[in-house]
């Protein structure tokens, strides 16, 4: 969903950089941008020098991988041809498990044995993903989806947005280096501290550069749009907002000045303001649902009223997810109560 930029969000340079050239943003720090060939048409990329070291040669470090698409790959080798100088990539970090940051992490660790460091549960959760790949639906999931609403033939909709997203994952390295909140680790010669979150992924990493006050955002923050924050099948009970609001705290912890880098938009300072506009989208959203439950209804129906483009657009089941996750925080907080059916179905209504 697009916020509106508020004069206390300074964006650093509006040109971002074409496939396979870098901008340097910070000493020893590069963005790099990939296209995706989704709705959401790009993801940007961070780069750092590593000096040779007794284990390995000179070569880069990156954030983030992209996803296993041909423009990816492409946009890949202009950059290992081009700035990178054809050196290879010695680390892979990265921010959380989703297929449009871990996608080629394999086929960059199969090429270069490189190491991926990541948090333990967005490696399991790219496994889990890379090895449901071409599964359909099983009853568990059509269950949950037509007990919010779903007629069958909607339910093979979703199946089948499912199954173009998983598409874009390459095997996922079957080791890595585990990353814990509040770590500090050398990236490039600067120290980073670990800051994990959870909301849009359970345990996303984003990377706090004390020297200079710049953040590695990954998804957590997000410059113009606001992450995915959503109740899919694999957890039917979750409460994600929930997460994500009590994450916040971290970021809010930083200073005023901090140079954000998010993985998709462009780079900005102005964290706080930009927190305090991502808290009161959802507060806005939270709202806009309570109107419209009255009456009970389902998930499903509601997602329909609020997200009538997103239907449209064949962005369905994350209408539903997102719907969802507004409801079940308004479930921990008390002002919406969950009804279940005889049939199964369930409706919510506003206390």
């Amino acid at each position: 969903m697009d916020l509106t930029t508020s004069r206390d969000i300074e964006l650093l340079t509006e040109a971002p950089p074409p496939p396979g050239e870098l901008i340097e943003v910070a000493s020893n720090l590069y963005w790099a941008r990939l296209p995706l060939p989704i709705r959401l048409n790009h993801v940007n990329l961070w780069f750092m020098r590593e000096h040779a070291t007794k284990e390995h040669g000179e070569g880069w470090l990156v954030v983030d991988a992209g996803l296993d698409a041909p423009t990816c790959r492409e946009a890949w080798e202009k950059l290992l041809a081009g700035p990178l100088r054809g050196l290879p990539v010695r680390r892979l970090i990265l921010t959380h498990g989703h297929p449009d940051h871990v996608g080629l992490a394999g086929w960059l660790s199969e090429r270069f044995d490189s190491t991926l460091h990541a948090t333990r549960t967005e490696w399991l959760f790219a496994h889990w993903r890379r090895e449901r790949q071409g599964h359909v639906f099983g009853r568990p999931m059509q269950h949950f989806l037509m007990s919010h609403g779903l007629s069958p033939e909607m339910v093979e909709r979703f199946a089948a947005q499912d199954s173009a997203i998983d598409r874009g994952e390459f095997p996922v390295p079957e080791q890595h280096v585990r990353l814990r909140h509040g770590e500090t680790h050398t990236f490039g010669g600067h120290e980073f501290r670990v800051i994990v979150g959870s909301g849009h992924a359970d345990e996303h990493a984003s990377f706090l550069r004390a020297q200079g006050h710049v953040l590695i955002a990954g998804d957590q923050i997000l410059q113009r749009i606001t992450p995915v924050i959503g109740v899919f099948g694999h957890e039917p009970q979750g409460d994600p907002l929930s997460d994500y609001f009590a994450s916040l705290p971290r970021f809010e912890a930083l200073p005023q000045d901090t140079l954000v880098l998010p993985s998709h938009g462009l780079p900005f300072h102005g964290l706080h303001a930009r927190i305090e506009q991502l808290r009161a989208h959802h507060e806005a959203r939270l709202a806009e649902l309570l109107c419209h439950m009255r009456e009970p209804r389902n998930a499903f129906a509601l997602a329909s009223l609020i997200f009538e483009r997103a239907m449209q657009e064949e962005q369905g089941r994350f209408a539903l997810a997102e719907t969802l996750a507004h409801l079940h925080h308004g479930e921990t907080i008390g002002v919406v109560r969950r009804l279940v059916q005889k049939d199964g179905g369930t409706n919510f209504v506003r206390v």
